[in-house]
Protein backbone atom coordinates (compact mmCIF):
# COMPACT_ATOMS: atom_id res chain seq x y z
CA UNK A 1 0.00 0.00 0.00
CA UNK A 2 1.36 3.28 -1.05
CA UNK A 3 1.01 5.81 1.75
CA UNK A 4 0.24 9.50 0.15
CA UNK A 5 -0.03 13.11 1.33
CA UNK A 6 -1.89 15.61 -0.62
CA UNK A 7 -2.67 19.33 -0.34
CA UNK A 8 -6.20 20.35 -0.42
CA UNK A 9 -6.32 21.62 -4.05
CA UNK A 10 -3.98 17.84 -5.00
CA UNK A 11 -7.23 16.24 -2.98
CA UNK A 12 -9.88 17.83 -5.23
CA UNK A 13 -8.52 17.06 -8.12
CA UNK A 14 -8.18 13.38 -7.02
CA UNK A 15 -11.32 13.38 -5.70
CA UNK A 16 -12.90 14.74 -8.93
CA UNK A 17 -15.38 12.26 -10.85
CA UNK A 18 -14.81 14.65 -14.15
CA UNK A 19 -13.47 12.24 -16.88
CA UNK A 20 -11.41 14.89 -18.07
CA UNK A 21 -9.96 16.82 -15.16
CA UNK A 22 -7.30 19.42 -15.43
CA UNK A 23 -4.74 20.88 -12.40
CA UNK A 24 -3.71 24.47 -13.81
CA UNK A 25 -1.71 25.77 -10.54
CA UNK A 26 1.73 27.50 -10.29
CA UNK A 27 5.33 26.56 -10.20
CA UNK A 28 6.27 24.04 -7.50
CA UNK A 29 2.42 23.80 -6.45
CA UNK A 30 3.02 19.41 -7.08
CA UNK A 31 0.93 19.78 -9.96
CA UNK A 32 3.94 16.66 -10.97
CA UNK A 33 2.70 15.00 -7.63
CA UNK A 34 -0.55 15.08 -8.69
CA UNK A 35 -0.76 13.93 -11.63
CA UNK A 36 1.33 10.56 -10.25
CA UNK A 37 -1.15 10.05 -7.41
CA UNK A 38 -3.78 10.32 -9.70
CA UNK A 39 -1.97 7.82 -12.46
CA UNK A 40 -1.60 5.48 -9.42
CA UNK A 41 -5.64 5.50 -8.40
CA UNK A 42 -5.76 4.62 -11.95
CA UNK A 43 -3.47 1.68 -12.41
CA UNK A 44 -5.84 -0.13 -9.70
CA UNK A 45 -8.70 0.23 -12.38
CA UNK A 46 -6.90 0.03 -15.46
CA UNK A 47 -4.83 -2.82 -17.36
CA UNK A 48 -2.73 -0.11 -19.17
CA UNK A 49 -2.27 3.55 -18.89
CA UNK A 50 0.25 6.50 -20.35
CA UNK A 51 2.03 9.46 -18.83
CA UNK A 52 3.38 11.67 -21.65
CA UNK A 53 5.67 14.96 -21.07
CA UNK A 54 5.96 17.41 -23.84
CA UNK A 55 9.96 16.39 -24.75
CA UNK A 56 12.19 13.21 -23.59
CA UNK A 57 14.25 15.36 -21.51
CA UNK A 58 11.22 16.40 -19.66
CA UNK A 59 10.10 12.70 -19.17
CA UNK A 60 13.21 10.79 -18.14
CA UNK A 61 14.58 13.74 -15.70
CA UNK A 62 11.26 14.86 -14.39
CA UNK A 63 8.16 12.63 -14.30
CA UNK A 64 9.76 9.22 -14.73
CA UNK A 65 11.77 9.78 -11.28
CA UNK A 66 8.94 11.33 -9.28
CA UNK A 67 6.93 8.55 -10.14
CA UNK A 68 9.36 6.30 -9.20
CA UNK A 69 9.99 7.61 -6.21
CA UNK A 70 6.66 7.77 -4.87
CA UNK A 71 5.13 4.55 -7.03
CA UNK A 72 8.55 2.47 -5.84
CA UNK A 73 6.60 -0.15 -3.38
CA UNK A 74 4.07 -0.50 -5.98
CA UNK A 75 6.33 -1.24 -8.72
CA UNK A 76 7.08 -4.51 -9.94
CA UNK A 77 9.65 -3.95 -12.92
CA UNK A 78 10.86 -1.11 -15.34
CA UNK A 79 12.02 -1.52 -18.47
CA UNK A 80 13.98 1.68 -18.85
CA UNK A 81 14.73 0.91 -22.42
CA UNK A 82 10.92 0.27 -24.07
CA UNK A 83 10.18 3.13 -20.92
CA UNK A 84 6.75 1.11 -19.76
CA UNK A 85 6.70 0.02 -15.92
CA UNK A 86 4.44 -3.34 -14.90
CA UNK A 87 3.24 -2.52 -11.60
CA UNK A 88 2.59 -5.04 -8.65
CA UNK A 89 -1.01 -5.79 -9.72
CA UNK A 90 -0.21 -6.39 -13.24
CA UNK A 91 -1.49 -3.60 -15.26
CA UNK A 92 1.30 -1.98 -17.13
CA UNK A 93 2.11 2.15 -17.51
CA UNK A 94 3.59 3.81 -20.42
CA UNK A 95 5.89 6.31 -20.63
CA UNK A 96 5.86 8.92 -23.86
CA UNK A 97 7.22 12.09 -25.21
CA UNK A 98 5.09 14.74 -27.15
CA UNK A 99 7.91 15.17 -29.73
CA UNK A 100 6.30 13.44 -32.66
CA UNK A 101 2.60 12.74 -31.61
CA UNK A 102 1.78 10.77 -34.12
CA UNK A 103 3.94 7.80 -32.50
CA UNK A 104 1.18 7.95 -29.62
CA UNK A 105 -1.14 5.88 -31.58
CA UNK A 106 -1.46 2.45 -31.43
CA UNK A 107 -2.03 0.98 -27.89
CA UNK A 108 -5.62 0.78 -26.13
CA UNK A 109 -5.08 2.86 -23.23
CA UNK A 110 -7.71 3.11 -19.98
CA UNK A 111 -6.37 6.07 -19.17
CA UNK A 112 -4.03 9.07 -19.76
CA UNK A 113 -2.29 11.92 -18.23
CA UNK A 114 -0.40 14.66 -19.58
CA UNK A 115 2.34 16.97 -17.68
CA UNK A 116 3.18 20.81 -18.71
CA UNK A 117 0.05 20.21 -20.91
CA UNK A 118 0.15 23.93 -22.16
CA UNK A 119 3.97 23.07 -23.90
CA UNK A 120 2.28 20.52 -26.40
CA UNK A 121 -0.27 20.89 -28.99
CA UNK A 122 -4.23 19.97 -28.73
CA UNK A 123 -3.48 17.17 -31.09
CA UNK A 124 -1.29 15.24 -28.85
CA UNK A 125 -4.48 15.50 -26.09
CA UNK A 126 -6.56 14.24 -28.92
CA UNK A 127 -4.82 11.27 -30.31
CA UNK A 128 -4.56 9.76 -26.46
CA UNK A 129 -8.21 10.72 -26.06
CA UNK A 130 -8.66 8.31 -29.39
CA UNK A 131 -6.99 5.62 -27.46
CA UNK A 132 -9.29 5.61 -24.54
CA UNK A 133 -10.59 2.39 -25.30
CA UNK A 134 -10.32 0.33 -22.19
CA UNK A 135 -11.96 1.46 -18.80
CA UNK A 136 -12.17 3.60 -17.03
CA UNK A 137 -11.25 5.64 -20.24
CA UNK A 138 -10.61 8.57 -18.07
CA UNK A 139 -7.67 11.36 -18.97
CA UNK A 140 -5.99 14.41 -17.00
CA UNK A 141 -3.56 16.89 -17.57
CA UNK A 142 -1.49 19.10 -15.26
CA UNK A 143 0.11 22.37 -15.95
CA UNK A 144 1.33 25.73 -15.74
CA UNK A 145 -0.62 27.94 -17.74
CA UNK A 146 1.22 29.58 -21.20
CA UNK A 147 -0.71 32.27 -22.84
CA UNK A 148 -4.21 31.42 -24.34
CA UNK A 149 -3.64 27.67 -25.47
CA UNK A 150 -6.44 24.68 -26.51
CA UNK A 151 -5.91 23.80 -22.49
CA UNK A 152 -7.89 27.41 -21.81
CA UNK A 153 -10.83 26.71 -24.61
CA UNK A 154 -11.53 23.19 -22.86
CA UNK A 155 -11.26 23.33 -19.52
CA UNK A 156 -11.73 27.53 -18.44
CA UNK A 157 -13.49 28.98 -21.22
CA UNK A 158 -16.08 27.25 -22.11
CA UNK A 159 -15.51 23.88 -20.04
CA UNK A 160 -19.01 20.81 -20.53
CA UNK A 161 -20.01 18.67 -17.97
CA UNK A 162 -17.46 16.10 -18.80
CA UNK A 163 -14.68 18.46 -17.85
CA UNK A 164 -13.43 19.90 -14.59
CA UNK A 165 -10.19 22.02 -13.26
CA UNK A 166 -8.61 22.62 -10.18
CA UNK A 167 -6.45 25.57 -9.66
CA UNK A 168 -3.94 25.76 -7.39
CA UNK A 169 -1.08 28.48 -6.40
CA UNK A 170 2.53 28.06 -5.58
CA UNK A 171 1.41 29.23 -1.89
CA UNK A 172 -0.40 25.96 -1.40
CA UNK A 173 2.83 23.73 -1.33
CA UNK A 174 3.07 23.29 2.47
CA UNK A 175 6.82 21.88 1.91
CA UNK A 176 8.42 24.91 0.11
CA UNK A 177 9.94 27.48 1.96
CA UNK A 178 8.46 30.89 2.19
CA UNK A 179 11.95 32.54 1.27
CA UNK A 180 11.16 30.54 -2.46
CA UNK A 181 7.88 32.06 -2.63
CA UNK A 182 9.29 35.58 -2.18
CA UNK A 183 12.33 35.29 -4.07
CA UNK A 184 10.17 34.26 -7.19
CA UNK A 185 7.80 37.33 -6.09
CA UNK A 186 11.11 39.66 -5.90
CA UNK A 187 12.30 38.59 -9.47
CA UNK A 188 9.21 38.48 -11.06
CA UNK A 189 6.72 41.29 -13.23
CA UNK A 190 2.99 41.40 -11.90
CA UNK A 191 1.87 39.66 -15.11
CA UNK A 192 4.47 36.92 -14.48
CA UNK A 193 3.67 36.14 -10.83
CA UNK A 194 0.01 35.95 -11.34
CA UNK A 195 0.40 33.14 -13.91
CA UNK A 196 3.47 31.55 -12.92
CA UNK A 197 2.85 31.28 -9.01
CA UNK A 198 -1.04 32.55 -9.11
CA UNK A 199 -1.62 29.76 -12.28
CA UNK A 200 -3.74 32.53 -13.81
CA UNK A 201 -4.13 32.52 -18.07
CA UNK A 202 -2.79 36.24 -19.04
CA UNK A 203 -3.09 37.89 -21.56
CA UNK A 204 -0.11 40.65 -22.01
CA UNK A 205 -0.95 44.01 -20.51
CA UNK A 206 0.03 45.88 -23.66
CA UNK A 207 -1.05 42.97 -26.27
CA UNK A 208 -3.20 44.66 -29.04
CA UNK A 209 -5.47 41.37 -29.25
CA UNK A 210 -7.14 40.13 -25.86
CA UNK A 211 -9.33 36.23 -25.53
CA UNK A 212 -12.63 38.09 -25.75
CA UNK A 213 -11.52 40.05 -29.03
CA UNK A 214 -11.72 36.00 -30.67
CA UNK A 215 -14.92 34.78 -31.81
CA UNK A 216 -15.46 31.37 -33.11
CA UNK A 217 -18.49 31.12 -35.48
CA UNK A 218 -18.67 28.46 -38.00
CA UNK A 219 -17.19 29.90 -41.81
CA UNK A 220 -19.20 29.38 -44.78
CA UNK A 221 -19.17 27.04 -47.63
CA UNK A 222 -18.43 29.77 -50.22
CA UNK A 223 -16.18 32.84 -49.57
CA UNK A 224 -15.40 35.74 -52.19
CA UNK A 225 -11.85 35.35 -51.68
CA UNK A 226 -9.16 33.56 -49.58
CA UNK A 227 -5.92 34.68 -49.56
CA UNK A 228 -2.74 33.09 -47.99
CA UNK A 229 -0.27 35.71 -45.67
CA UNK A 230 3.20 34.48 -45.39
CA UNK A 231 5.80 36.26 -42.95
CA UNK A 232 9.46 35.01 -44.25
CA UNK A 233 11.85 34.36 -41.81
CA UNK A 234 14.78 36.78 -41.00
CA UNK A 235 17.21 33.80 -41.22
CA UNK A 236 18.05 30.96 -38.66
CA UNK A 237 15.26 29.27 -37.13
CA UNK A 238 12.47 31.40 -36.86
CA UNK A 239 9.20 30.28 -38.11
CA UNK A 240 7.59 31.14 -41.17
CA UNK A 241 4.30 32.60 -40.76
CA UNK A 242 1.55 30.91 -42.99
CA UNK A 243 -2.01 31.81 -42.72
CA UNK A 244 -5.09 31.35 -44.69
CA UNK A 245 -7.95 33.69 -44.29
CA UNK A 246 -11.39 34.36 -46.08
CA UNK A 247 -13.87 37.63 -46.70
CA UNK A 248 -17.32 36.52 -47.14
CA UNK A 249 -19.50 39.59 -47.42
CA UNK A 250 -18.32 42.14 -44.84
CA UNK A 251 -16.80 39.30 -42.12
CA UNK A 252 -13.50 37.74 -42.72
CA UNK A 253 -12.30 34.08 -41.22
CA UNK A 254 -9.00 32.50 -40.55
CA UNK A 255 -9.24 29.54 -41.96
CA UNK A 256 -5.64 28.03 -41.61
CA UNK A 257 -2.77 28.33 -39.50
CA UNK A 258 -0.09 26.37 -42.05
CA UNK A 259 3.03 28.13 -39.89
CA UNK A 260 6.36 26.21 -40.00
CA UNK A 261 9.91 26.28 -39.55
CA UNK A 262 12.37 24.97 -42.53
CA UNK A 263 14.43 25.27 -45.25
CA UNK A 264 13.13 27.80 -48.20
CA UNK A 265 12.08 25.17 -50.07
CA UNK A 266 9.94 23.52 -47.23
CA UNK A 267 8.56 26.73 -46.61
CA UNK A 268 7.35 27.94 -49.49
CA UNK A 269 6.14 24.32 -50.68
CA UNK A 270 4.24 24.78 -47.67
CA UNK A 271 2.81 27.83 -49.03
CA UNK A 272 1.90 26.06 -52.27
CA UNK A 273 -0.08 23.54 -50.28
CA UNK A 274 -2.22 25.94 -48.51
CA UNK A 275 -2.92 28.17 -51.60
CA UNK A 276 -4.00 24.68 -53.24
CA UNK A 277 -6.05 23.29 -49.95
CA UNK A 278 -8.08 26.33 -49.51
CA UNK A 279 -8.47 27.33 -53.20
CA UNK A 280 -6.73 30.92 -52.45
CA UNK A 281 -7.13 33.73 -55.25
CA UNK A 282 -3.57 34.99 -54.10
CA UNK A 283 -0.29 34.69 -51.78
CA UNK A 284 0.84 37.76 -50.49
CA UNK A 285 4.45 37.73 -48.84
CA UNK A 286 6.33 40.35 -46.82
CA UNK A 287 9.69 41.05 -49.45
CA UNK A 288 12.03 43.17 -47.11
CA UNK A 289 13.59 40.14 -44.89
CA UNK A 290 14.25 38.05 -48.11
CA UNK A 291 14.44 40.40 -50.85
CA UNK A 292 14.08 38.81 -54.37
CA UNK A 293 14.50 35.44 -52.42
CA UNK A 294 11.47 36.03 -51.69
CA UNK A 295 9.94 35.73 -55.08
CA UNK A 296 12.46 33.32 -56.61
CA UNK A 297 11.32 30.87 -53.84
CA UNK A 298 8.37 31.17 -54.03
CA UNK A 299 8.10 31.28 -58.44
CA UNK A 300 10.37 27.16 -57.88
CA UNK A 301 7.67 26.21 -55.80
CA UNK A 302 4.42 27.24 -58.31
CA UNK A 303 5.51 29.12 -61.15
CA UNK A 304 1.69 29.83 -61.96
CA UNK A 305 0.70 30.79 -57.82
CA UNK A 306 -0.38 34.41 -58.16
CA UNK A 307 2.32 36.19 -55.55
CA UNK A 308 1.94 39.41 -54.49
CA UNK A 309 5.52 40.57 -52.66
CA UNK A 310 4.92 43.64 -50.57
CA UNK A 311 7.89 46.20 -48.77
CA UNK A 312 6.51 46.78 -45.31
CA UNK A 313 6.64 50.75 -44.70
CA UNK A 314 5.24 50.93 -41.57
CA UNK A 315 6.54 48.64 -38.01
CA UNK A 316 4.88 45.66 -36.84
CA UNK A 317 2.86 47.82 -34.30
CA UNK A 318 1.09 50.24 -37.01
CA UNK A 319 0.57 47.37 -39.46
CA UNK A 320 -1.59 45.21 -36.47
CA UNK A 321 -3.44 48.09 -35.25
CA UNK A 322 -5.77 48.39 -38.12
CA UNK A 323 -6.64 44.52 -37.90
CA UNK A 324 -6.85 44.18 -34.19
CA UNK A 325 -9.29 46.84 -34.57
CA UNK A 326 -11.36 44.29 -36.87
CA UNK A 327 -11.52 42.15 -34.24
CA UNK A 328 -12.77 44.54 -31.89
CA UNK A 329 -15.58 45.43 -34.30
CA UNK A 330 -16.47 41.74 -34.35
CA UNK A 331 -15.50 41.76 -38.21
CA UNK A 332 -13.20 38.49 -37.77
CA UNK A 333 -13.96 35.01 -36.71
CA UNK A 334 -12.00 32.05 -36.09
CA UNK A 335 -14.13 29.01 -36.86
CA UNK A 336 -11.71 26.54 -34.82
CA UNK A 337 -8.94 27.28 -32.17
CA UNK A 338 -5.65 28.16 -33.60
CA UNK A 339 -3.76 27.97 -30.77
CA UNK A 340 -0.46 29.51 -31.33
CA UNK A 341 -1.57 31.69 -33.34
CA UNK A 342 -3.91 32.76 -30.84
CA UNK A 343 -0.88 32.74 -28.09
CA UNK A 344 0.91 35.00 -30.15
CA UNK A 345 -1.66 36.91 -30.75
CA UNK A 346 -2.93 37.83 -27.12
CA UNK A 347 0.85 37.58 -25.45
CA UNK A 348 2.70 39.86 -27.97
CA UNK A 349 3.43 43.29 -26.51
CA UNK A 350 4.93 45.42 -29.28
CA UNK A 351 6.26 47.80 -26.23
CA UNK A 352 8.01 45.16 -24.63
CA UNK A 353 8.80 42.23 -26.43
CA UNK A 354 11.97 42.53 -29.30
CA UNK A 355 10.53 39.17 -31.39
CA UNK A 356 8.85 39.12 -34.17
CA UNK A 357 5.45 37.33 -34.23
CA UNK A 358 5.74 36.22 -37.43
CA UNK A 359 2.17 34.03 -37.64
CA UNK A 360 0.57 37.43 -36.41
CA UNK A 361 2.57 39.20 -39.38
CA UNK A 362 1.31 37.26 -41.62
CA UNK A 363 -2.26 37.56 -40.29
CA UNK A 364 -2.03 40.99 -40.62
CA UNK A 365 -0.45 41.21 -44.70
CA UNK A 366 -3.59 38.59 -45.40
CA UNK A 367 -6.31 40.56 -43.27
CA UNK A 368 -4.70 43.90 -44.58
CA UNK A 369 -5.07 42.80 -48.02
CA UNK A 370 -8.46 41.42 -47.85
CA UNK A 371 -10.04 43.76 -45.82
CA UNK A 372 -8.25 47.20 -45.64
CA UNK A 373 -6.94 47.40 -48.79
CA UNK A 374 -9.40 48.63 -51.89
CA UNK A 375 -9.30 45.87 -54.16
CA UNK A 376 -7.41 46.99 -57.24
CA UNK A 377 -5.93 45.22 -60.82
CA UNK A 378 -2.80 43.09 -59.79
CA UNK A 379 -0.01 45.10 -60.52
CA UNK A 380 2.57 43.53 -62.66
CA UNK A 381 5.49 45.42 -61.21
CA UNK A 382 4.44 43.20 -57.37
CA UNK A 383 3.05 39.78 -58.42
CA UNK A 384 4.41 36.83 -60.04
CA UNK A 385 3.61 33.53 -62.00
CA UNK A 386 0.33 35.27 -63.57
CA UNK A 387 0.21 33.56 -66.77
Amino acid sequence: MIEIEATGPQYQFLRSPARYRAFVAGVGSGKTYAGVLASLVACQRAERGAIVAPTYPMLKDVVLPTFREIAEGGIDALNKADLYAEMGNGSKVLFRSADKPERLRGTNLGWAWVDEAALVGEDTWDILLGRLRLDPGRAWLTTTPKGHNWVYDRFVDSPDKEHETVRASTRDNPHLPESYVESLEEQYTERFRRQEIEGEFMEAEGALWSFADIQRDAAPESMDRIVIGVDPAGGGPDEVGIVAVGKAGERAYVLGDHSMKGSPNAWASAVRNAYQQHQADRVVAERNFGGDMVESTLRTADANMPVEVINASRGKQQRAEPVAALYEQGKVSHPEAFDELETQMTTWDPAESGESPDRVDALVWALTELVLSDPSPLNANHVIGLN
